[in-house]
């Protein structure tokens, strides 16, 4: 008997506790029985309704219910549960409750993993419900098995992306302004991409691959879709890491490791495909999510602190080289306009070389994809630098250096949209005006990629001394005290 205790224990160490906490909570309250039962006696209806017009139609009813039910279980799985859960983590952020955790042994990772899990217990629970009906479906007209199980599966997965997404806006929410920010940007997006993906499978089911993406998928397709989802995922989850650590913690180097790591995974991707379906199509798709993701690394980057922590300068390299590699992917600043940056130069070359060593069609859009890329990565870091520079010399008393980024994004749209006023009331047509908004000289080729770069060397010159006394201080912290 203690033998098999022994095992007993152990397998309770295993256990996330955040899950266990989670799960009573959800299960002792009423909500979600209601809910379940619920749909329970909505799907019997649905059912019933059904096969009672099987019998006056020869219709496909059984595909036209499958439909409907895929859809509100997609709903409850996509939307619904992955925004309860991501508000019930905003709650305890902004409360201060979450703080009970930290003074326990329970890691960030344990916490964000257990509220993970919770959640896909929690879509997983409303999938047992939902399936055994939707497979009861064939017995009427026009549902195929097979599709269906996929249907599921790919669901499920993008339902794990969802509760991961509204996990992470959650982590964000530190206080009360920007809890109803993230919260409220985390479910227009969650909503708007629920009404989108459902387009997008019905497309598939009705016309397949072929005529939807251009190409045969098969396996390959599938696997990676699996990849690409596991990896966001995962992305996801570093970020919402390192959102909860400590503030004097490395948070941002687990972030740019897996950030460069899908880099290359993504690339290797999109090379195959582009050999695979002969087209210059998804190089340009991956630069431009690639682009898409730098962007949002820069708004990061300029809200990172500008000073070296403690505990990131005791665990630095000893040597010099190390350390200016430990310098990219570190937290700070500086570092992180500095990866940027190399990725976006790694992301322009790449193109190039791609366009350069292949002869698939549409080869020379890759080469004006590549110069609109450069053009619009160099005005977003100029801009970033632009709302550093403000921040320091306007705001510093007024505006944390964490929420620089709403600066950058001010600083994004003003020279975005003022142009366009200016124009009105000047009465000029002249594209010169519009040079400051990256989306329209993105477009101009020559004349964008000199405006972009000039945008950037200002940033540069205007935070010279503030870029120099970070790299200063990440090269030397520690020496002094050796």
């Amino acid at each position: 008997m203690s033998s098999l205790q022994n095992v007993f224990d152990r397998c309770d160490d295993l256990v996330n506790p955040i899950i266990v906490k989670e799960l009573r909570q959800v299960v002792r309250g009423r909500f979600f029985w209601g809910v379940l039962i619920l749909f329970l006696i909505f799907q019997c209806l649905v059912l019933s309704f059904s096969i009672a017009e099987k019998g006056m139609s020869s219709r496909h009813v059984g595909a036209e219910a499958l439909e409907f039910l895929f859809g509100i279980l997609f709903f409850a799985s996509y939307v619904l549960i992955p925004v309860f859960n991501g508000m019930k983590f905003a709650k305890e952020q902004t409360e201060g409750s979450d703080e009970l955790l930290f003074i326990t042994t329970i890691t960030p990772e344990k916490i964000i993993m257990g509220k993970f899990a919770a959640g896909m217990v929690f879509i997983l629970l409303i999938f047992s419900a939902f399936s055994p009906f939707m497979f009861m479906t064939f017995f009427l007209s026009g549902v195929d098995l097979s599709m269906t199980l996929i249907g599921l599966l790919v669901a499920l997965l993008f339902s794990s992306i969802g509760a991961m997404v509204q996990i992470c806006c959650a982590a964000l929410s530190q206080d009360t302004h920007s809890q109803q920010f993230f919260r409220g940007a985390g479910i227009f997006v969650q909503v708007t991409s629920y009404f989108s993906l459902m387009g997008m499978g019905s497309e598939l089911v009705r016309y397949g691959g072929v005529r939807f993406w251009g190409f045969n998928g098969g396996p390959g397709l599938y696997a990676i879709i699996l990849a690409s989802s596991l990896l966001l995922i995962y992305l996801l989850f570093r970020a919402a890491v390192a959102v909860i650590q400590p503030t004097g913690a490395d948070r941002m180097r687990a972030v740019r490791l897996t950030a460069s790591g899908g880099w290359l995974l993504t690339l290797a991707m999109a090379v195959y495909w582009a050999l695979e379906a002969a087209s210059a199509r998804f190089i340009i798709l991956w630069g431009g999510l690639v682009c898409a993701i730098l962007v949002l690394m820069t708004m990061v980057a300029v809200s990172e602190r500008d000073r070296i922590s403690e505990r990131v300068a005791r665990d630095l390299p000893a040597g010099q080289t190390g350390r200016r590699l430990a310098f990219i992917i570190s937290s700070g600043a500086a570092g992180g306009l500095a990866w940027v940056a190399m990725m976006t130069a790694f992301t322009v070359l790449v193109v190039n070389l791609f366009a350069g060593l292949t002869r698939v069609p549409y080869r020379g859009d890759l080469n004006e994809a590549s110069i609109a890329m450069l053009t619009f990565m160099s005005f977003s870091i100029g801009y970033g630098l632009f709302a550093a520079f403000i921040r320091r010399a306007f705001f510093s008393g007024m505006v944390e250096i964490r929420n620089n980024w709403v600066i950058m994004l001010l600083v994004f749209v003003g020279f975005s949209v003022l142009p366009m006023f200016l124009g009105v009331f000047v009465g000029s047509n002249s594209d010169l005006i519009m040079m400051g908004n990256p989306f329209v000289a993105s477009s101009k080729l020559a004349e964008g990629v000199l405006a972009g770069i000039g945008v950037l060397f200002f940033g540069l010159l205007i935070n010279f001394m503030w870029l120099k006394r970070q790299v200063d201080e990440f090269l030397t912290a520690g020496q002094s005290d050796k």
